[in-house]
């Protein structure tokens, strides 16, 4: 279990951002593993491209409380708003 902070939180969060869209590299990896799972891929997919779905996890898992585990998910919300209107204002 991790130290509860502002910092940590906000960094799981852009983890979970990076998992569902912004690290390139894994998502090859990600895609084939939904893949191979056809019985369960909808929910899989679901999950593995969803910021807030893989920083709430991520949360649960590292924090193991459901209250931090849901702000980390808010907070994976947020960060994914805030990088669409900028990459909407660069366009």
């Amino acid at each position: 279990m991790i130290d509860i902070n502002l910092f940590n939180l906000i960094g799981l969060a852009y983890v979970g951002n990076m998992i569902a869209y912004d690290f390139i590299p894994l998502q090859p990896v990600k895609q084939k593993l939904i893949s191979i799972l056809p019985l369960i891929s909808s929910q899989v997919g679901m999950l593995l491209n969803c910021s807030k779905c893989v920083s709430f996890w991520l949360g649960l898992l590292l924090y193991q409380n459901i209250l931090y585990a849901a702000l980390a998910g808010l907070t994976g919300f947020f960060i994914n708003y805030f990088l669409d209107r900028i990459k909407v204002w660069y366009e």
